[in-house]
């Protein structure tokens, strides 16, 4: 797939303050989840494809298939053949896995002024955990929340670390509103074992120093996070993965 097609398989958004243009385009194939950023933007991240801080143009979360020891045990080179396959150079992709059908995705798009964030969340909570809980990495199950966070203005690095850190914080307080349990020590748990967020935003231009919770940005970040990772939750089947019955309001 060239970057000047894409299938018409499109995700609906919530706006809120009436309709203003997004500068990024998303859509699903071939069991991923698609970003495509106008331009090369800075992203942040500790996605499998692209970790760390680089500059990409494009996100994805991708759906990987019951059992497939490749991608479960080589996910850098699964991933590469993936962008391969989906018409993405590696090198400006960023790109991360779940278990979850893309159909549930959730996307959720605020702004206020010409301000805008997006927030797209996959989630499977079967490996639902509290952090500091006891290591589970030989008996580690299914079971990811992944989100992706863009920002249509500029970020410094000292922001993006922020947003990150905003992004993580309203999940936690997602699941904390969700009543889900912690599978290893039965306490609330704060996300799962696999989770992983990226956050995106423009190089160029006049950037935010800050997006704490005092600002504008953060405020939005935190609305858009929580949104998409509500609905994302209730989305997921959670009688059965044997999860705890608060999960789905």
């Amino acid at each position: 797939m060239s970057l000047t097609n894409k299938p018409g398989i499109a995700l609906g958004s919530v706006a809120q303050h009436g309709q203003m243009s997004s500068p990024w385009e998303h859509w699903v194939e071939k069991r991923s989840l698609i970003i495509r950023l106008p331009q090369s933007w800075r992203v942040l991240s500790w996605a499998p494809l692209g970790g760390g801080s680089r500059s990409a143009r494009v996100i994805v979360n991708h759906q990987i298939q019951n059992g497939d020891r490749v991608a479960i045990e080589h996910p850098e080179c699964y991933l590469k053949a993936l962008m391969d396959i989906l018409g993405f150079k590696a090198a400006s992709a960023v790109a991360m896995m779940t278990g979850v059908p893309m159909r549930k995705v959730s996307h959720v798009t605020v702004h206020r002024g010409n301000m805008i964030v997006a927030a797209w969340c996959t989630a499977g909570c079967s490996n639902a955990l509290r952090i500091g809980d006891t290591a589970t990495a030989s008996t580690m199950h299914a079971g990811t929340i992944n989100i992706v966070v863009a920002v249509n203005q500029p970020l410094s690095p000292a922001a993006m670390a922020e947003a990150l850190a905003m992004a993580t914080e309203a999940r936690v307080a997602v699941m904390l509103d969700a009543g889900m349990a912690s599978t290893r020590s039965r306490r609330p748990a704060t996300g799962t074992g696999t989770d992983c967020i990226v956050v995106t935003s423009p190089i160029r231009g006049h950037a935010h120093i800050y997006c704490g919770k005092h600002t504008l940005l953060g405020e939005l970040i935190g609305r858009a996070v929580m949104r998409s990772c509500a609905n994302a939750l209730r989305r997921w089947p959670s009688r059965a993965s044997g999860a705890s019955p608060g999960v789905c309001p």
